[in-house]
C-alpha cells in the first residue's frame, strides 16, 4: 500500500511540477533527528540501526550551522552547503567524523543571510558516503546528503 501511495505522490509531482521530494513533504510531517540519532551511523562498516535506515529517502528535519560550499559569484545565494552540529566545524583540521557531517543540496538557492544563525533544514534524507571541498572549507567526508527543500531560523 506503501508503495502506491508514494507512485501516486509522484505521478501527482509530475502532473503539478513539483519535484518528487517536495511532493512526498507536502503529505508527510518531516520527522526531526538530532545529531545524536545520526551518530548511530558507523562511518568505518556504513551499518545503522533500523531507526534510521528506514528514514532513507523520508522527508526530515536536521538542526545545525551551514558550512557554505558553492554559491553564486558574489555568495549572495547559496544552493550547497555543509550542515554540522557545531558553528565553525568543518573549516579546521580535521574535519569532524563523517557521520557529523550533511552534505545539503537545496532545490532552490537560499540566501546566504538565511544561512547565518542555526536553522532547521528540511528534506529528503539519504545516506552515502561523499567528499565535498569547496571555497569555504576543507576537504571533508560526509555520510548524509539531504535534498533540501527548506530553511526556517532555529529558535
Amino acid at each position: 500500500m506503501r508503495h502506491l501511495s508514494l507512485f501516486v505522490v509522484l505521478l501527482l509531482s509530475l502532473l503539478v511540477g513539483a519535484s518528487p521530494a517536495a511532493a512526498i513533504s507536502i503529505f508527510s510531517k518531516p520527522q526531526e533527528l538530532t545529531w545524536q540519532d545520526l551518530r548511530k551511523l558507523n562511518p568505518e562498516t556504513g551499518e545503522a540501526p533500523p531507526s534510521l535506515m528506514n528514514l532513507r529517502g523520508a522527508p526530515v528535519k536536521i538542526p545545525g550551522y551551514a558550512v557554505p560550499i558553492e554559491g553564486d559569484s558574489g555568495f549572495d545565494f547559496v544552493k550547497e552547503f555543509l550542515l554540522v552540529p557545531v558553528f565553525g566545524m568543518c573549516v579546521h583540521v580535521p574535519p569532524p567524523p563523517s557521520n557529523q557531517v550533511v552534505y545539503v543540496v537545496m532545490n532552490k538557492p537560499v540566501p546566504i543571510e538565511d544561512l547565518i544563525d542555526a536553522v532547521w533544514i528540511s528534506g529528503i534524507l539519504e545516506m552515502d558516503s561523499i567528499t565535498v571541498g569547496g571555497e569555504m572549507v576543507y576537504e571533508t567526508e560526509a555520510s548524509f546528503r539531504l535534498i533540501g527543500e527548506s530553511v526556517e531560523l532555529f529558535e
